[in-house]
């Protein structure tokens, strides 16, 4: 029988947690690195977004969101996802760095010749040393768990998924700046078919 978990705080002070937890890690991704993305971004012909789980959600995410600013985004594995090449992009999540299919697709696109960015929280894994520009978040490191008193979660992946969808959040603000499109452009994009 699974043991069950004692929580002494309550909600808002579970949130609060949380919160204080993807400050301390966002706060720890080099600018420089950030602004490489953009660009790496901005000169793709094709931009192609995976992972796996509930990083493969947060990827979902930022396809949709690129989509709906005009860019030509693909997701592999899907049936509409076109063939990867030289002058497109690669934009891999995982938090270990090391999910099979990812990757994969990530030495697939590195034979090709096309860039490779990766979000991860391991800077030595496979998926990292496969990668032109890797956004670190270090959501492992036992100090910002325990300066925070950040609550695990249901894996521990959870901070790197939490982190990793405002971050990718703000990249799509940021974008939109860069190429001069009214927000309102996601509003006007929104599927119909739901």
């Amino acid at each position: 029988m699974a043991k069950k978990l004692k929580v002494n705080r309550n909600l808002i002070e579970l949130v609060t947690a949380q919160l204080a937890g993807i400050k301390a890690l966002i706060g720890q991704i080099e600018q420089s690195v950030s602004d490489k993305i953009i660009e790496v971004i901005l000169q793709a012909d094709k931009i192609f977004i995976t992972g796996q789980g509930r990083s493969g959600l947060v990827a979902q995410c930022l396809a949709t969101r690129l989509a709906q600013i005009g860019f030509d985004v693909h997701i592999p594995g899907q049936a509409t996802c076109q063939k990867i090449e030289g002058p497109d992009l690669l934009i891999a999540f995982s938090c270990r760095g090391s999910t099979k299919t990812v990757v994969e697709y990530a030495r697939v696109s590195r034979e090709v010749g096309a860039n490779i960015a990766v979000v991860t929280a391991f800077g030595d894994s496979t998926l990292a040393k496969l990668a032109d520009e890797v956004v670190l978040m270090p959501s492992d490191d036992e100090g910002i768990r325990a300066k925070c008193r950040y609550p695990v979660g249901p894996n521990n992946n959870t901070l790197f998924e939490q982190a990793a969808f405002l971050y990718v959040d703000a990249l799509v603000y940021i974008l939109l700046e860069r190429k001069g499109i009214c927000k309102s452009i996601i509003s006007q994009r929104h599927t119909n078919l739901e």
